[in-house]
């Protein structure tokens, strides 16, 4: 056993990893082991497949069935239209997962008290049995963002915040691993769930845009911006993360102090690092957002700034252009 394995830099004084093994759940429940981490490659191997189904299989195939009556007339139009599709079916594929995975998950906590009283994520922590669907919609949420790493690397077209994004979805991953390993599955079941919904609206809004329908792109963008102040920028660092800093200590371990270096355990504090480097992520691309929202209402044009080889950005900039000409010369 490697010396970082030792239940004493993960759990309180005195829980050992055989008290949560041979730990009888109530029926329907389970405690976290950590060998069912492995669930996560397999539904991630399994999600990357329903990506290449889905993009190239039924959402391209329904593009170009649906604009058959315009085909392109050169063969610059016609990569154009196979990047803008290819695009379009990344963002619809995420939507979908973005709206099952959300409905499915506020569902799922919906009967558990920890959504109305976030103390019951600390309270007689770590023997906390997980419902089955629990469980699984963990399982699932580890191997979508296996997929998203993968596509990042390996299928995206690369944009402005790559590395951003990557650093983001490995912060996640590692949540999610360490968080079940030391069953604080509660609380990252909140984080999941609250962090899914403005994402449904992010990529609803980047399918609007593609398809130049500027009336549904401003009212979802508006949209984007509530939700991602509400919930990324208002929900998980003043309730979240608040309580993580003055609940949890008290309730981890009567004597724990978060600024105590020496003491054990230091997994929670792993724990807290990662929170807090989510908080900047979020901070930095609200930062983004709201340029993007400035520039809107200068500029005439809704764009995203992170499309670097984007042809609808390009055509946006341009008329952009177009439009600060004419002001000029009224």
């Amino acid at each position: 056993m490697f010396w970082w394995w030792d239940s004493k830099y993960w759990l309180p004084r005195g829980v050992t990893w055989e008290a949560m093994t041979n730990k009888t759940a109530p029926i329907g429940s389970i405690y976290p082991n950590f060998h069912d981490l492995s669930y996560l490659l397999i539904t991630g191997v399994a999600l990357i497949v329903y990506r290449l189904v889905f993009e190239n299989y039924i959402f391209v195939p329904a593009a170009y069935f649906l604009s058959r009556k315009n085909p392109p007339e050169t063969r610059q139009e016609m990569l154009d239209r196979e990047k803008k599709y290819s695009r379009m079916a990344e963002c619809a594929m995420r939507c979908l997962y973005y709206l099952i995975s959300f409905s499915s998950g506020l569902y799922l906590v919906s009967h558990e008290s920890h959504l109305y009283d976030i103390t019951e994520c600390w309270k007689n922590w770590p023997f906390h049995p997980i419902p089955k669907p629990i469980a699984w919609f963990y399982y699932i949420q580890g191997g979508f963002y296996i997929s998203l790493i993968f596509g990042i690397l390996f299928l995206d077209a690369k944009r402005s915040d790559f590395y951003q994004m990557l650093t983001h979805h490995f912060i996640t991953l590692l949540l999610i691993g360490t968080s079940w390993t030391m069953n604080m599955v509660r609380v990252g079941t909140l984080i999941l769930v609250s962090h899914d919904a403005v994402d449904i609206l992010i990529d609803l809004a980047k399918l609007f845009r593609y398809e130049q329908m500027e009336t549904c792109l401003s009212i979802t963008f508006a949209g984007v911006l509530l939700v991602w102040v509400l919930t990324r920028l208002v929900y998980f660092p003043f309730v979240v993360i608040r309580s993580v800093w003055f609940d949890a200590p008290a309730l981890i371990q009567e004597d724990y102090v978060w600024m105590n270096f020496g003491q054990q355990p230091m997994a929670p504090r792993f724990i807290m690092i990662l929170l807090t480097a989510l908080l900047v992520l979020h901070i930095f691309w609200c930062y983004i957002l709201f340029k993007i929202a400035y520039d809107s209402i200068n500029e005439g044009v809704l764009d995203d700034l992170r499309e670097d080889f984007d042809e609808v950005s390009k055509c946006n900039r341009e008329k952009a252009q177009e439009n600060s000409r004419k002001n000029k010369d009224d």
